[in-house]
């Protein structure tokens, strides 16, 4: 029975999940750690601006390049699609947790009858 419930939940998550929202959010967090602050040396409206606009090219510039590498991935590795990767990614861990969850669900109530006999 836990492995239908696992199935069950791999096959829901596989379907749902949106890969192109999933890989957007990844993207960011990615191009905010890899970009720099914006540092010091900001003490007019000006350079303020500027380093802003510079700060805004760069993160821009790195999103576009990891969008171009996905891109470059996907045409060389047509059968390990970035997006196919994501849903079975996610397919995994709604297998993973329902199968958990279902288990712990199963040796509770196994130790719940036990107590109550002794």
């Amino acid at each position: 029975m836990e492995w239908i419930v696992g199935q069950i939940a791999f096959a829901f998550a596989f379907q749902k999940v949106e890969p192109a929202k999933v890989v957007d959010k990844i993207i960011e967090i990615v191009v905010d750690v890899l970009t720099p602050g914006r540092g010091a040396g900001e003490s007019n409206w000006w350079m303020r601006t500027w380093r802003s606009l510079e700060h805004h090219h760069e993160k821009s510039s790195r999103e576009l390049d990891i969008r171009s590498n996905l891109r470059e991935w996907d045409s060389e590795f047509p059968y390990l699609h970035h997006e196919l990767i994501i849903r079975y990614a996610a397919g995994f861990l709604a297998y993973s947790f329902a199968t958990s969850l279902y288990a712990g669900f199963m040796n509770r109530g196994r130790g719940h009858k036990r107590q109550h006999f002794r």
